[in-house]
């Protein structure tokens, strides 16, 4: 949560500075290829981050192989993806790169990708070795880059490129830089053999965790799509702003659920009362940020500009949404602790179709207030699901665990 933190206040600082300097044109096309790139991440992960935490995760030669290929494979994914998302998708703000040059301009987007890509199994490779003021130094050191190369080229002629290249430039450039040096850490050397007597449990395994996270984080990624591709420069620009500040926010019931999932897993663990727990902090810490956000409109507005007025119109009710997605996601993390499979695949399922199918509808007529009315209202629906579903799953668990021979429970059983 704190490289969280670190990481979000960055981006603001990076926002709020280019909105004073740069046109909302620029600054809208550089976000555009930015988000896109981060869509491409999302997509060439190949559930690599959650295999290399399982299967990489001590000092042996086996961890090494595994973390080897895992690389090897993030790059390959990384090119194919690119070139996939590039040829179907074919954002407007590509022509950023044609304009500068066709096959530079590919391989610059090809290499914040990749970058990107590794700075994740990075993070998870000094996690596993418990260095996490590594992880925390690297958010750090790439916050501040970002925003002292802003300044730099304000009168290039390829301005929206170059602030491209500040967003994602610095990430990409840890993921590299990290690679080279992380087995000063891990000690050892990057190996491709011998094969580890687990290689197959490790494919199946990210497989298993890929399809997952594709289905779980598709409305946090695709909807930043859906918007570029269909709105103007100008216009993406104000809803980056917007969506800068709420995925911050929604950052936060993600962080208390994978808490409750590590800890209520325990042997012992009161699922119960840390479920809560976990309900009042999340609930009580998305309200407060959607109260503040429905007050301090204007505060955005004095911050970036009258320009992203719209961008302070749609930020209340997009922030709104994280009330019910504290709801979903601490309902899922419930149901994966306690293995219920059907149901962490319906609320799954029922989030990502009711965000990203009216978002697909609404977006294109409607320009970034679709894209908000899609937010909030998918994730009011999938609230809805989740808190039937698992009330429903916890009366069923409460008539098994009853006593056969009491009388109480059977009439209350049989009403």
């Amino acid at each position: 949560m704190v490289g969280a933190a670190v990481q979000g206040v960055g981006g603001m600082l990076f926002s709020l500075i280019a909105a004073q300097l740069d046109t909302k044109a620029q600054f809208g096309d550089a976000t555009a290829l930015y988000t896109s790139t981060m869509f491409v991440v999302y997509l060439a992960g190949l559930g690599l981050p959650v295999a290399v935490a399982r299967y990489a995760a001590d000092r042996s030669d086996d961890s090494h192989t595994v973390f080897t290929w895992g690389a090897l494979a993030t790059a390959a994914a990384s090119i194919v993806t690119s070139a996939l998302y590039l040829g179907i998708v074919h954002p407007p703000a590509a022509n950023v790169l044609w304009d500068w040059q066709p096959v530079l301009g590919f391989g610059a987007f090809v290499l914040i990708v990749m970058g990107s890509a590794w700075s994740l199994i990075i993070d998870v490779r000094a996690m596993t070795m418990r260095r996490w003021g590594l992880v925390l130094f690297r958010i750090l050191a790439v916050s501040i880059l970002k925003v002292a190369l802003i300044y730099i080229g304000q009168a290039s002629d390829h301005r929206s490129l170059l602030l491209f290249a500040y967003l994602g430039g610095p990430v990409a450039l840890s993921g590299f830089v990290g690679m080279a040096l992380i087995n000063r850490t891990s000690g050892g050397r990057h190996r491709l053999s011998p094969r580890p007597a687990h290689t197959r449990d490790a494919v199946r395994y990210a497989g298993i965790n890929y399809l997952s996270t594709l289905a779980y984080q598709a409305p946090y990624f695709a909807l930043p799509v859906i918007v570029l591709v269909n709105v103007s420069s100008v216009t993406n620009s104000s809803f980056y702003v917007a969506w800068g500040i709420v995925s911050i926010a929604f950052y936060v019931p993600s962080a208390i659920g994978q808490a409750l999932l590590a800890e209520g897993g325990k042997d012992g663990a009161q699922v119960a009362a840390q479920m809560k727990l976990a309900l009042v902090l999340a609930i009580g810490l998305m309200a407060v940020g959607a109260l503040v956000t429905f007050a301090g409109k204007s505060v955005v507005v004095a911050a970036y500009g009258e320009g992203y007025r719209d961008a302070a119109e749609i930020l209340p009710a997009m922030m709104l949404a994280g009330v019910p997605w504290a709801l979903t996601s601490l309902f899922l993390s419930e149901a994966r602790i306690l293995h219920r499979h059907a149901i962490t695949v319906i609320i799954t399922v029922t989030l990502t179709v009711a965000i990203i199918g009216p978002a697909l509808v609404l977006v294109p007529d409607h320009g970034i207030e679709g894209a908000r009315s899609a937010w909030l209202g998918g994730n009011v629906l999938a609230a809805v699901v989740a808190t039937a579903l698992t009330l429903g799953a916890r009366r069923t668990a409460r008539r098994a665990n009853a006593p056969l021979l009491d009388p109480v429970a059977l009439a209350a059983d049989q009403h």
